[in-house]
């Protein structure tokens, strides 16, 4: 019967969902004769947690028998706290045994049901670590790379080899159902580039170009999995308002001591490498990764403007063609400690640091032409840049647990740390008709920028069983958040052989900005009913200063963000849900900043300090289903968005085109997702299918950027196992083309492949992919305004093939408990001890 419970616990671990009949009326071993009264059935409580740390085993196998070799008469699975409950059990002796997988499994025999006590109570059930190893079963590789819960999607990254092979967290990113990453690095959730992405499931201390950039350069065999939040809680920052997507990096360690070693390159001229080491023993957990890549890609372009209307501009079209190359490199560093102290206090640490520089080079040539598209001028422009950049990111953690995710609290304290140094060096040369140089002195700029963010975090959660269906969470949380950027421009003066400052365009600013907020949750389970209700509140004082000008644009403001979940359990794999939650978008820095910073000497970005804050209200209708050999998840949602911020295109009488930001009126987005996973014996996989419509009033602008448009998007991600030992996957996705604010956007698409195949037993492998055969991948727009008319195409030069070998060492991987998905809900009963 070992077997039958082993058998439970591996088919729990691989995602099916098995009842087992805790309630149900067992025979009456060495009982009363037929005929003689009845109870209503016993009940028997216990405890199982481990014997060297007393901490409880979640899904361990409880077995009631009618003797010691008799068939199974009931039994059940222990929540996350350890706890199980078995009912209607009738007078007479039993045989109880408990197993879990990596413990020494424990046998109670002549457990006494008597027939005038109704509770029989086990107490705590101490389980050995035991020594034997499962050989020829790897868990891992039988568990579902796709697992569907109420609140979120997760994704496994450890079997996506068309991924992880010389890849980085964008690409991981790019094999996420709904999930969109374009060539500049900016994450989008269904269509939305209004997301939050965290780390560890905290917010990561970079936004736009540095998140970007990070993304870029972190290995992707750095990275655990993918977790999809589109609605969250109120328990969760409400920032984002597409949602949040969590990325958790590998931080989980084996009993006893692991680690592994992966070396890699591209025919990019990429190289990387990574490691990582884990120590378990007794309370204390160490674990540490370390990544490194440097790579180098081309990219190219073009971007033509027609001028339209009455102007004083010398030309009537301004075409411009674009080369250029990229080369990212990185060091990443994760580290986490866990110390327990006893069986119910758990101190711990968790470290990441990430050190970068890019170097860029972009040369463009710029043609006006006349009305009949005949040449007036030429020039060569070349840019030179680099940055280097520094982020440290340190939490400290205090938890005190009861009963684990039952009843337990935990304090938090947070410090991170960024810094960024770009230098861009800008050449103009005038070129003659005939391409050749027309001053022997081309215009010299040079951009010089540091920015630095610091940012302070303190905070509190609780969770509290008010009854044995009502579990109630509750917090609080501080952030402080520093900014300060200074930017230095120059030009070159030859005379005096030195560049010399250029004040109207050289800025410097310091951003404040506190956030206080206080959330509490709600959840009450009602059998097959699940309601959760919470309620956030916050207090946000910002405060930007402008030190070029003296001027300062405070902002200060309240907000509540409710949130709401109803989820019904028509079976043990079907599920309906209905969510809602209201979220917030904050302007940052380079948003607001109003000072112009020119990307060429045709080109501007500039900021707006007069943004304010975006709010949303999501609503989303789920079903859930899981299936034998995989599971479907159909999901339409509505977002209605007030004060949404938006890209706005405009040309100066110079002929700039600068791109700058405004709220618009409302913004209004419903469609739907389906994403669906597969498990067919040696075929796997998992897909998604985006549908959505925007709808955007911008009739509160001067310039009327109110927009109507229909998007769509699918990817799919499949796997084949070869043999035992070889196995291919390939990754493919495409957006189609959609209708934007002044314009449209062009149709994407990017295809990856990979092969991976097991030496040495399981302990290493080697990986070869080949990254955008068919170098699809690129980003096109069109900006339509009454002044102008501009169309632009990038070339991202991501073709290339990446051959990687990876090794694990140390002790054999065992399997550690982790908690259900769902855990079960406590019910207190006097007189049982826990």
């Amino acid at each position: 019967m070992r077997h039958v419970s082993i058998l439970l616990l591996a088919l729990t671990c691989a995602g099916t969902v098995l009842p087992v009949r805790a309630d149900a009326q067992g025979p009456a071993p060495h009982g009363p004769p037929p005929g003689a009264s009845q109870q209503a059935g016993a009940t028997m409580r216990g405890t199982v947690v481990g014997a060297e740390n007393g901490q409880p085993i979640a899904a361990a196998s409880v077995s009631v028998h009618a003797g010691p070799n008799s068939a199974l008469t009931a039994g059940a699975l222990t929540g996350a706290d350890g706890t199980f409950r078995i009912l209607g059990l009738r007078p007479g002796r039993y045989t109880v045994r408990i197993a879990a997988l990596g413990f020494s499994t424990v046998t109670r025999p002549d457990v006494s049901v008597s027939a005038t006590g109704p509770q029989v109570a086990l107490g705590r059930i101490p389980l050995t670590v035991s020594a034997v190893q499962i050989e020829g079963i790897s868990v891992v590789g039988e568990r579902s790379s796709v697992r569907l819960e109420p609140d979120r999607n997760t994704y496994a990254v450890r079997d996506m080899p068309a991924a992880t092979t010389g890849g980085t967290a964008v690409d991981v990113l790019r094999n996420v159902p709904s999930v969109e990453v374009d060539g500049s690095n900016n994450v989008s959730l269904r269509g939305n580039q209004n997301v939050v992405v965290q780390l560890n499931g905290r917010p990561t201390p970079m936004h736009g170009e540095q998140l970007g950039n990070f993304l870029a350069q972190l290995p992707a065999n750095m990275v655990n999995k993918v977790e999809v939040i589109p609605n969250p809680s109120a328990k969760q920052d409400p920032e984002g308002m597409a949602g949040i997507i969590n990325i958790a990096l590998k931080e989980s360690t084996d009993l006893g001591t692991s680690g592994g070693l992966t070396l890699g390159g591209g025919s990019t001229g990429q190289i990387n490498a990574s490691g990582n080491l884990g120590y378990q023993k007794g309370p204390l957990t160490l674990f540490g990764s370390y990544g490194f890549m440097d790579d180098r890609h081309t990219d190219s372009g073009f971007t033509n403007r027609q001028v339209l209307g009455a102007t004083t501009l010398p030309y009537a079209y301004l075409n411009q063609s674009q080369s250029g190359t990229m080369s990212p490199l990185s060091h990443s560093v994760n580290g986490s400690a866990e110390y327990k102290l006893g069986a119910r206090n758990v101190i711990s640490s968790n470290l990441i640091v990430n050190q970068r520089r890019f170097d860029r080079t972009n040369e463009s040539l710029n043609r006006e032409l006349d009305a009949g598209q005949d040449p007036l001028a030429l020039a060569r422009q070349t840019t030179d840049g680099s940055s280097s950049g520094l982020t440290f990111d340190y939490a400290l953690q205090f938890k005190h647990s009861i009963r684990p995710q039952s009843d337990e609290w935990s304090v938090e304290g947070r410090y991170s740390r960024s810094s960024n140094t770009d230098s861009n060096l800008l050449t103009d040369q005038p070129l003659t008709v005939q391409a050749t140089p027309a001053d022997s002195s081309p215009a010299l700029h040079l951009n010089d920028t540091e920015s630095r963010t610091g940012n302070w975090t303190l905070q509190a959660d609780l969770t509290h069983m008010l009854t044995g269906r009502t579990k109630l969470e509750a917090g609080y949380k501080g952030t402080l958040r520093r900014m300060s950027n200074d930017l230095a421009v120059g030009n070159y003066d030859y005379g005096l052989g030195t560049y010399g400052p250029d004040p109207t365009q050289s800025n410097a600013f310091d951003y404040r900005e506190v956030v206080n907020a206080a959330y509490t949750v709600l959840t009450q389970n009602a059998g097959k009913v699940e309601l959760q209700g919470g309620l956030r509140l916050e207090r946000a004082n910002t405060n930007f200063d402008l030190k070029t000008t003296s001027e300062s644009y405070a902002n200060d403001y309240s907000s509540f963000f409710p949130s709401a979940l109803l989820a019904y359990n028509l079976t043990d794999s079907k599920q309906l849900k209905l969510s809602y939650s209201k979220r917030i978008q904050r302007p940052d820095t380079r948003q607001l900043n109003p000072f112009p910073f020119y990307w060429d000497n045709l080109n501007a970005f500039q900021g707006n300090p007069r943004l304010k804050p975006e709010y949303t209200h999501a609503v989303e209708l789920g079903y859930q289903q899981s299936f034998q050999h995989g599971s479907l998840q159909v999901t339409p949602f509505y977002r209605h968005t007030v004060g949404a911020v938006r890209w706005i295109r405009s040309l100066r009488e110079d002929g700039v085109s600068v791109t700058t930001f405004a709220n618009v009126a409302t913004s209004d987005s419903y469609g739907s997702d389906v994403t669906g996973s597969l498990r067919l014996g040696a075929l796997t996989g998992f897909g998604g299918f985006s549908a959505y419509k925007q709808v955007t009033d911008g009739s509160n602008l001067t310039t009327d950027v109110s927009n109507s448009a229909f998007g769509w998007s699918a990817r799919a991600n499949a796997g084949w196992k070869i043999s035992s030992r070889l196995d291919a996957q390939g990754f493919y996705m495409y957006r189609a083309p959609m209708k934007a604010e002044q314009g449209r956007i062009s149709s994407m698409s990017f295809l990856s492949l990979g092969l991976r195949e097991k030496l040495i037993g399981d302990k290493a492998s080697v990986s070869l992919r080949v990254m955008d055969p068919f170098a699809t991948m690129g980003f096109g727009s069109v900006t339509e305004d009454p002044t102008f008319y501009l169309r632009s195409e990038r070339k991202f030069g991501m073709r290339g093939a990446f051959l990687s070998f990876t090794y694990n060492f140390g002790r054999a991987p065992r399997i550690r408990q982790q908690p259900p998905q769902q855990p079960q809900v406590p019910q207190d009963e006097p007189g049982i001890p826990r």
